[in-house]
């Protein structure tokens, strides 16, 4: 785990106490409890993840992000440190009725109107990582079904859009509004990953799916659902692939539960839908 109390020492911020919140395989977040407020602190720390996390420590992006209140306040941030802090946002419970799912989808249509840097990168550049990271054997038993949807998809004539990438339930916080984050997956990428990922992580009913839409401003009509069903897949098999990537420095045994439970999710949606 890093050690982020010299940072902190430098920026002269102090502190009564600091929790590990998350040890990840890129970076390592805290919560630090000062005298006044609640800070949470990223450090970023796998050089081999760099491939794929993109330019959430870009100031531009941050400001904007910030401005449209899809972020929390940022204290400070810097791109040559790989080190990011902003004001805690305590999430509280939320009634998921109409309303909210509205407000998520015009949320999700914020992020997509972010204006990119000059260095964004697109999510088929995510995917050649995600491909050279992958050992020969499963490259033939997986890629070749991603590459099958990608065609399905059209990726290449997709337009993109500023995308999160990541937008599980852990990361949207809700406090009188709601708020994003953990954008560093982040890339220019086709709107569907978004809000696929979205209703599948909330397992929303076809009547909660049509007031997001409703919020991001798109029918709820047949392409719609297709365009929805195939990313959903696409999206599994990409957390499948990433379990295989991060649990190469586990034991044997927990390199396989890991694998077995994203692939038996895998396939346990695919039978559900297999008529779409």
């Amino acid at each position: 785990m890093i050690d982020i109390t010299s940072d902190l020492k430098d920026l002269n911020i102090s502190y009564d106490k600091i929790n590990v919140v998350r040890q990840g395989e890129n970076s390592d977040t805290f919560l630090i409890t000062t005298s006044k407020k609640k800070l949470i602190a990223k450090k970023f720390k796998n050089l081999n993840f760099q491939t794929i996390t993109n330019t959430y420590l870009n100031k531009k992006i941050l400001n904007q992000l910030v401005d449209k209140k899809l972020f929390p306040k940022v204290v400070y941030q810097s791109e040559e440190k790989d080190f990011l802090i902003y004001e805690y946002v305590e999430s509280i419970k939320s009634n998921k009725d109409k309303l909210f799912y509205k407000n998520l989808g015009m949320k999700i249509r914020e992020i997509h109107e972010i204006k990119p840097c000059k260095n964004n990168l697109t999510f088929e550049q995510q995917l050649n990582f995600y491909k050279m990271s992958l050992g020969k054997v499963n490259k033939e038993k997986v890629y070749t079904r991603i590459e099958d949807l990608l065609n399905d998809i059209n990726i290449k004539k997709s337009k993109l859009v500023f995308s999160h990438n990541d937008l599980n339930a852990n990361n949207i916080l809700f406090n009188k509004d709601i708020c994003i984050i953990d954008y560093e997956y982040s890339s220019l990428n086709n709107k569907f990953c978004d809000l696929s990922k979205i209703i599948f992580e909330f397992q929303m009913t076809e009547e909660e799916i049509e007031s997001l839409l409703k919020g991001y401003r798109i029918n709820f009509d047949d392409v719609t659902k297709k365009k929805i069903i195939l990313w959903q897949r696409l999206n599994l098999y990409l957390d499948y692939i990433w379990s295989i990537i991060i649990s190469g420095n586990e034991n044997q045994l927990s390199k396989e539960n890991i694998e077995s439970f994203y692939l038996n999710k895998y396939i346990d949606f695919d039978l559900k839908n297999k008529s779409n």
